[in-house]
């Protein structure tokens, strides 16, 4: 490959870099690896818009079974029609709205993804999902914390929060209470999006209009996002918080 080639591929790659999901990618395949690895278990994506993370675990775990649902059309469509292109056996999605009946005793894990802060009746799909789980499975949910820190006030909640969500996140106590009211027992929580997480997404939001600013920032933030996953964080602007189905 040429330099001007290998130039231009590299400023395209630092141009389209998602940082906010390559964070929540990175948690969700540690967090979900023990309870996949060579065994034969029933997965939803609660809120999978375009399947991109069940199109990768799909892909490395063949023994288990995967299934994406949202409630938005055209994610749906196109997760179908890349499933039709590219056929993966243990893979379906569907569309549902996951305040309604997900089923009952279906899943061994469920997660969702930056998917509750969208949701007005967010009892309605905790109770939902807890009914769709195995006694003794698993559920794990991400979403935003409130109240967060920023680096930088422009990126506080109260001036950069985003249009479609209802809420600007939870706290660690309002999500164990929603969680035991749906009759889950509260197992764990990790704080992602720590200070360098924080600060690489904060960078990159800076250069989201500049190609090439974001090009010569890329290296720093790929350093700071590898320092997000050096160990477990005492704060982060994100929960991943894991209940179980007694």
């Amino acid at each position: 490959m040429s330099p001007a080639a290998l130039s231009e591929r590299l400023l395209g790659r630092a141009r389209v870099y998602p940082v906010g999901a390559v964070i929540r990618w990175d948690w969700l395949a540690e967090a979900i690896a023990p309870c996949l690895e060579g065994r034969e278990v029933r997965v939803l994506d609660a809120g999978c818009g375009d399947g991109a993370y069940l199109f990768r675990l799909a892909r490395r775990y063949p023994g288990a079974t995967f299934a994406g649902v949202d409630l938005s059309e055209e994610p749906i469509r196109c997760a179908q029609a890349r499933l039709a292109a590219h056929p993966q056996p243990n893979l379906t999605f569907a569309l549902a709205d996951l305040t309604h009946d997900q089923g009952d005793r279906l899943y061994d894990l469920i997660y969702s993804i930056d998917v509750f802060e969208h949701i007005p009746d967010d009892r309605a799909a905790l109770a939902a999902l807890a009914r769709a789980l195995q006694p003794g499975g698993r559920t794990l949910l991400h979403t935003p914390l409130s109240p967060q820190r920023h680096w930088l006030r422009r990126f506080d909640l109260d001036r950069c929060q985003d249009e479609d969500h209802v809420r600007a996140g939870y706290s660690v106590a309002e999500l164990e209470a929603k969680a035991r009211a749906a009759g889950l027992a509260p197992s764990g929580v990790h704080y992602t999006h720590g200070r360098w997480g924080t600060l690489a997404w904060e960078l990159w939001m800076l250069a989201k209009d500049a190609g090439w600013s974001r090009a010569a920032a890329w290296p720093a933030i790929r350093l700071l996002v590898s320092l997000e996953f050096a160990g477990e964080h005492e704060w982060g602007n994100c929960l991943l918080f894991e209940a179980t189905k007694p």
